[in-house]
C-alpha cells in the first residue's frame, strides 16, 4: 500500500477478536499524545482481555504513518503474525495482543485538530510535530488544578514541564516545591513530605516544615514517585485525599492546599499489576496524564534546541559551528534533551578540546554546565597535567563560578530571575549556586536532582 503523502491521514482501531471486539478508536492525525492501549481503566482504548497487559501498546500518528511500540509487555505484540517491539503501519495490518485482534485502517472519520502554531510552551522548547501536539493540552492542564501524572524517559524534560505547568496557571504567584523521591534517604523520606517537631527522633533538633506545607496555596511536583516507598503511599493518599498532612512527632492536623504533579520514568501500571504501586494512589493521581516524547522521536528539534542552548550559555556573537549542529542532529541522543544540553554546554565551555566527548559521552557525573570558560584557565589547567577526567571536572568547576557570578550580577543578585535567564530550573540554578559559593562538589541527592533541570 503506498504511504500517505500528506502525512495528515488518521486511523482507526477496530477490535475484530476477543472480549472486546467490536470496539473502535479513532487516531486523528495531530492527536495530543500516545494512545495508551491495555487493560488499566486509564488506558485510552481500555480492553477486557485478562491476557493484554495494563499498559500493553503505545500508539501514535507518525509522519503519515501509525507508530506502534510495545510496552514491556508479558505477552508480546504481533503485527501480521510478526513479533515486534516497534513498528511503522501504514494501514491495512492486524495487530495481536493476548487473545484480541485489532484491525488498523486509516480513517476519513478521525477529525483533525490543527497542530498549535507555537514553538514551546514556558521553558519548553520545540517545534516538531510531537511537540506542538502536546502545547494545546499543556494550555489546559496549566489552567486547571487536578493533579497530572508526567512521564517519559530520563531526560525528556520532566521536571522542567511541571514547572512551566506551574508558571503558567493560575498558581504561578505561589511558591513550587519539588520532592525528589530518589534523593532522600528512605528514612528521611516522611520528614521531608510531611516535617517533623523537634525531638521526634535522633536528630531533629528543631520543628522542620515538610515539602507539603512548604508548596501551601502553590504546586508541588514529586519526582520519580515510582520509587516511592509502598508504606509512605499510603500516607501520601490520605494527604491527598485530605488536603492535610502531620508532621512525625505532632498531634494537629494541618490544612494545605497543594495542587501534586507527580513525574515518573517508570511504567506505573505496570508497577500497580506487580503490587509495587498503590491502585488507589495512582487514580487518584492520574487524574490527567502526559507523555513527553523520547528526542529521537522529536523530528527538527534537535538543531532548535542545540541553537536555543547555545545562545544562553555562549558569549554573545560566538556563533555555533554549523559542523558541529550536523553532528548533533545525526546522533541518537539516548539521553534525550538533557544529554543534548550537557553536550552543548560541554563544547561552548571546552570549545575544540570537547570535541573529543562533547556528542554521545555520559553525563550523569558531569550535569549541565554553560558558557565559555577563558583560554587562560585551560591553559592553567593543562599546565597541572592532570588526569583527563579530573581536569575536565576543574574546568567545569571553573567555568560554573564564572557562569553563576555573571548571570546574578546581570540580575542585581536575583536567584529567581538570574535561574530563568539561564535556562535552567530554579532548584538546579540554587545546587550550582550554593556549591559554586561554597567550593563544594555536591552529594549525590543534589548532583542528581540539578541533573534534571535542563530544557525539555
Amino acid at each position: 500500500m503506498a504511504r500517505p503523502s500528506s502525512g495528515r491521514v488518521g486511523f482507526s482501531l477496530r477490535v475484530t477478536a476477543g472480549p472486546d471486539a467490536g470496539a473502535t478508536f479513532e487516531i486523528p492525525p495531530s492527536h495530543p499524545s500516545r494512545v495508551l492501549v491495555g487493560q488499566s481503566p486509564s488506558a485510552d482504548f481500555p480492553l477486557h482481555d485478562r491476557e493484554v497487559s495494563r499498559r500493553h501498546l503505545g500508539i501514535d500518528v507518525a509522519d503519515g504513518r501509525l507508530r506502534l511500540a510495545d510496552l514491556g509487555s508479558k505477552n508480546g505484540t504481533r503485527v501480521n503474525g510478526v513479533s515486534v517491539v516497534e513498528a511503522l503501519l501504514e494501514g491495512g495490518e492486524r495487530i495481536d495482543i493476548g487473545g484480541t485482534s485489532i484491525a488498523v485502517a486509516r480513517s476519513e472519520r478521525a477529525t483533525e485538530t490543527p497542530l498549535s502554531a507555537a514553538s514551546g510552551f514556558g521553558r519548553i522548547v520545540g517545534e516538531s510535530p510531537a511537540m506542538r501536539r502536546l502545547y494545546p493540552l499543556c494550555e489546559r492542564l496549566a489552567a486547571a488544578i487536578v493533579p497530572v501524572v508526567i512521564e517519559g524517559e530520563t531526560g525528556t524534560g520532566k521536571e522542567v514541564l511541571a514547572e512551566s505547568l506551574h508558571e503558567m496557571g493560575p498558581r504561578a504567584g505561589g511558591p513550587f516545591a519539588v520532592f525528589d523521591c530518589t534523593a532522600v534517604p528512605p528514612n528521611l523520606v516522611e520528614s521531608a513530605l510531611f516535617g517533623h517537631e523537634r525531638g521526634s527522633f535522633t536528630g531533629a533538633t528543631e520543628a522542620r516544615r515538610g515539602v507539603f506545607e512548604e508548596a501551601h496555596g502553590g504546586t508541588l511536583l514529586i519526582d520519580e514517585i515510582g520509587d516511592l516507598d509502598i508504606e509512605l503511599q499510603a500516607k501520601l493518599l490520605r494527604a491527598l485525599e485530605r488536603s492535610e498532612v502531620r508532621r512525625i512527632g505532632g498531634k494537629a492536623w494541618i490544612k494545605v492546599d497543594v495542587r501534586v504533579l507527580a513525574a515518573t520514568r517508570r511504567n506505573l501500571d505496570q508497577e500497580v499489576a506487580a503490587g509495587r504501586f498503590r491502585d488507589d494512589l495512582f487514580y487518584r493521581l492520574a487524574v490527567a496524564r502526559i507523555e513527553l516524547p523520547p528526542l529521537r522521536h522529536r523530528t527538527g528539534d534537535v538543531g532548535l534546541l542545540a541553537r536555543t542552548f547555545w545562545k544562553r550559555t555562549a558569549s554573545a556573537g560566538d556563533a555555533m559551528p554549523e559542523d558541529f549542529v550536523a553532528r548533533l542532529e545525526s546522533y541518537a541522543w539516548p539521553g534525550n534533551v538533557r544529554e543534548l544540553y550537557n553536550s552543548v554546554a560541554r563544547r561552548v565551555a571546552l570549545g575544540d578540546l570537547g570535541d573529543m566527548y562533547a556528542i554521545g559521552a555520559a553525563t550523569s557525573a558531569q550535569g549541565p554546565s554553560s558558557s565559555a570558560a577563558g583560554g587562560d584557565e585551560i591553559a592553567l589547567i593543562l599546565a597541572e597535567n592532570l588526569p583527563f577526567p579530573r581536569a575536565r571536572e576543574k574546568l567545569v568547576e571553573a567555568f560554573e563560578q564564572r557562569y553563576v557570578a555573571d548571570v546574578l550580577r546581570r540580575h542585581g543578585g536575583n536567584v529567581a530571575r538570574a535561574a530563568a535567564a539561564s535556562g535552567i530550573a530554579r532548584r538546579y540554578f540554587q545546587i550550582l549556586h550554593a556549591r559554586t559559593a561554597s567550593g563544594l562538589r555536591p552529594p549525590a541527592g543534589a548532583a542528581r536532582a540539578k541533573s534534571r533541570g535542563t530544557e525539555g
